[in-house]
């Protein structure tokens, strides 16, 4: 093994700088909630071999990056916006995207590419538009790299082969680019099809470069991506399997449908290019305990597929962070909350039990389709533990957002939606990094208490509250 290029930063664990979460009617959610920061303090290194340090890794402890982990860590660090290295991960992957010549290399630049996604997730936090007007360029540019590339020009590229590429009716991708390293679509003939997730998260950029250029004025480039998006959206439509009920592969050479349904089937929905009755089909999907749903939802393959594996085997059955939450996203983004926090309380209370119950009692890189316990590897052994890395995802993010159920962040407004995920027992977040300020949100003895450093307007449960700087109190 190479010898690791990095090392743990020396800066002190930011206790003062993270949201203090209440909810009583699941208290071992609240330790949980300590642990998931704690580990990904651990991966909080120092290095001389990258543009920006300190970074946070995804948990692998080698001299490579990742685009999709990053992506997904940024997503609970933008809870720390002071003191976890979430946008400095982010600029160490677009100094590198095209260079080569660094000792710590970008693992695969044709990860699912969430980079727009992401930004704009951390504009609705701190409604930094000097961030946005430095990231737009980069973003397009990427966005323009994976459109136009000919993995067949970087054969002698030093970074690890592209498979991505552009055609008519989609793209072409494999296992370990898209991140779902071993599945079994295609029926393990990766190059046999077009990956739906690909053309909708192509779809998912074109939509959040879009917002960003409108935040900042750029009529053009808002123009374009409208067209971009559309033009997925509109190849998106063949990709509906109806007999399934779901958005599927296809066979490049024209046979149809590659029937493995898998979580990456979500990704249209997200992107928002699915009709309603196309979401009410896929989302029922997650509570079929023969295809997504069962004991935890969101297996990395359907457990009706015969290539479903009940101990997990990576991506051939095992429950992954990234991809439960941005399935969660996509239910929650169309309404349906109490779904979402049903879904998010099912995954946090496994997690939750896998750490009470196994030893050692840790966050894991993935877990078990079947029983409380961490997931198999393609080599049946173990998977990586104390990964947070992005299974700090459920912990962190699903607690604050679909569990106690405080999400749709709007810095530039000072506006935040409260759709509580539990109706029982005192509830909230204190401390909140929000609106380049602090907040917080309580509900006790049938009262809900916000204080803020400045006014904002918060939606709780369709009500409109409308707080002052300062202690505001409303009946629940």
């Amino acid at each position: 093994m190479d010898e690791k290029l990095f090392h743990p930063t020396a800066k002190p664990f930011p206790a003062a700088d993270l949201p203090e979460v209440i909810i009583e009617a699941e208290p071992e959610f609240a330790e949980f909630y300590q642990l998931a920061w704690k580990q990904a303090w651990d991966h909080v290194y120092e290095t001389d071999s990258l543009p920006f340090s300190p970074y946070l890794s995804e948990g692998c402890g080698v001299n490579r990056i990742w685009i999709w982990d990053s992506c997904f860590m940024g997503m609970f660090c933008r809870y720390a916006l002071n003191s976890f290295p979430g946008r400095a991960t982010l600029d160490n992957l677009y100094a590198l995207l095209y260079d080569t010549d660094v000792p710590i290399r970008i693992h695969h630049r044709d990860n699912p590419p969430l980079f727009a996604w992401i930004e704009w997730m951390y504009y609705q936090m701190d409604s930094d538009k000097a961030r946005l007007a430095e990231v737009l360029p980069k973003l397009v540019k990427y966005y323009d790299f994976l459109e136009t590339v000919d993995p067949a020009a970087l054969v002698n590229d030093p970074i690890p082969q592209i498979a991505w590429k552009r055609e008519a009716g989609g793209y072409c991708w494999a296992g370990c680019p898209s991140g779902m390293d071993n599945t079994p679509r295609g029926r393990d003939v990766y190059e046999s099809i077009w990956w739906v997730d690909a053309l909708a998260q192509q779809a998912l950029s074109a939509v959040y470069i879009g917002k960003i250029a409108g935040v900042l004025g750029k009529d053009d480039i808002v123009r374009r991506f409208q067209s971009e998006f559309e033009a997925k959206k509109e190849l998106l439509k063949s990709y509906w399997d109806e007999e399934t009920g779901a958005f599927l592969d296809l066979y490049r050479d024209g046979r149809g449908f590659c029937r493995v349904l898998t979580p990456a089937s979500l990704w249209p929905v997200f992107a928002d290019c699915a009709t309603p009755e196309q979401r009410k089909k896929m989302f029922a999907l997650l509570d079929d305990p023969e295809k997504l749903g069962g004991v935890i939802p969101f297996p990395s393959v359907s457990r009706d597929d015969p290539d479903f594996v009940p101990t997990g085997a990576y991506w051939r059955g095992a429950v992954w962070l990234p991809v439960a939450y941005m399935g969660i996203k996509a239910v929650e983004q169309y309404g349906e909350y109490e779904h979402a926090a049903q879904l998010s309380l099912k995954l946090l209370r496994f997690m939750a039990r896998t750490w009470k119950e196994y030893e050692p009692h840790t966050i894991w890189e993935c877990y078990s389709p079947t029983e409380t316990k961490p997931a198999t590897n393609k080599q049946n052994k173990v998977v990586r533990k104390d990964f947070c890395g992005w299974s700090a995802l459920a912990p962190i993010s699903l607690l604050i957002e679909n569990i106690i159920g405080i999400d749709g962040f709007d810095s530039a407004a000072r506006t935040l939606r409260w759709e509580p995920g539990i109706s029982e027992g005192r509830l909230g977040v204190r401390n909140l990094n929000f609106g380049n300020g602090r907040v917080d949100l309580v509900r006790e003895d049938g009262k809900i208490r916000i204080r803020g450093d400045f006014p904002l307007t918060v939606m709780y449960k369709g009500r409109k509250l409308e707080c002052k700087a300062g202690e505001n109190e409303f009946s629940a």
